[in-house]
């Protein structure tokens, strides 16, 4: 054996060496990052081979891990991390092991500081346990900038498709992500919404519930941004291929601010033969189920109609475009507005 050889080979020995001891005594970011250098694979070849067994993880997700910003806390992100020490040609359970109960407990305490659900949506317990299954915390470090939705109603009055478009600011050093949440009161269906035509992000973890009509989820960057930075997403939410049935029959469109935004556009464009009589924007408190109408809108010739509101929140705002709606002049009805509705979490 050749000098070289030798000296080569003793080096692999002592990262070899390295590597047990630091899946014995952790901490897990530098154990998985010395993981990672030891099989030489870069971080979009490990996403690739998760892909192949069925686990959708962003490089971003990864990168957090092996920097310990963030840990795998959810059971998706756990299976994943059974494969990937599978992957990583580890012993079964050594990089599950470093995670430790501790560590679980402080980032969800975090979380809940940050991010009290309950507390924030009043009198609506079914979304505080669906934002159950998700991470706030990412969310809570967020800054709306300019928030737009554009409603398609299709033939006989059906919602089809909601495309939400979102600027963002980083309050923080990174931020990867952002929450969504999409309802449908009234209108749960054997199947949930889909989520498509993204950009500028990838659809990380989402949730359903079916029978109440909600999904919601995790919007990825395209890569983690550091404080000041901002970043615009699109994304469109469709109603399944069910849509068609009656119960999937439109007259409302809201959005949720927890915290104020200072320029909110909402547009809907309705087909040609379901047209309104008259269409009133809406604005209304957290908790308040009856907002009252606060302005007549009228149709353009392409069949759309859209309301502005500027520095609005904490509350809901939108449109409401029922075919026996009164006149905003003349009543001051209160009506069901709550039909199809989306929200930023924080």
């Amino acid at each position: 054996m050749s000098a070289r050889s030798s000296t080569v080979s003793a080096h692999l020995e002592r990262e070899a060496e390295d590597l047990a001891e630091l899946l014995r005594v952790g901490p897990f970011a530098t154990a998985l990052r010395a993981a990672i250098a030891a099989r030489g694979l870069g971080l979009d070849r490990i996403q690739d081979r998760l892909r192949q067994h069925g686990i959708q993880l962003s490089t971003a997700t990864l990168s957090y891990w092996q920097s310990g910003r963030r840990h795998p806390e959810r059971a998706e992100s756990l299976r994943a991390l059974k494969l990937l020490e599978s992957i990583l040609e580890l012993p079964a359970g050594s990089l599950s092991a470093l995670l430790g109960s501790s560590t679980r407990r402080d980032s969800r305490a975090r979380s809940g500081q940050l991010s009290p659900v309950p507390e924030r949506w009043p009198g609506r317990p079914e979304v505080a346990d669906l934002l159950a299954e998700l991470s706030t915390t990412p969310d809570t470090s967020l800054r709306r900038l300019v928030q737009r939705d554009q409603v398609t109603v299709g033939p006989g009055g059906l919602i089809r498709s909601m495309t939400c478009s979102q600027v963002m600011r980083a309050e923080r050093d990174g931020v990867d992500r952002c929450l969504f949440v999409f309802g449908s009161k009234g209108h749960a269906g054997k199947h949930l919404p889909t989520v498509s035509n993204l950009r500028n992000c990838e659809l990380g973890h989402v949730v359903g519930h079916s029978t109440q009509g909600l999904i919601g989820g995790e919007l990825v960057f395209e890569r983690a941004l550091r404080r000041g930075e901002t970043v615009r997403i699109e994304y469109e939410v469709g109603n399944p291929s069910e849509a068609d049935d009656s119960k999937y029959y439109g007259d409302s469109y809201s959005r949720c601010f927890l915290h104020a935004v200072p320029v909110y556009l909402v547009e809907l464009c309705f087909d040609s033969g379901a047209l309104p009589d008259r269409c009133q924007q809406f604005r209304g408190e957290l908790g308040d189920r009856n907002p009252r109408m606060s302005r007549n809108l009228e149709l353009g010739v392409s069949n759309t109609v859209c309301a502005v509101g500027r520095n609005f929140g904490p509350g809901y705002f939108g449109i409401h475009w029922h075919p026996e709606l009164p006149d905003f002049a003349t009543s001051d009805r209160v009506v069901d507005w709550s039909s199809h509705w989306s929200s930023n979490i924080v």
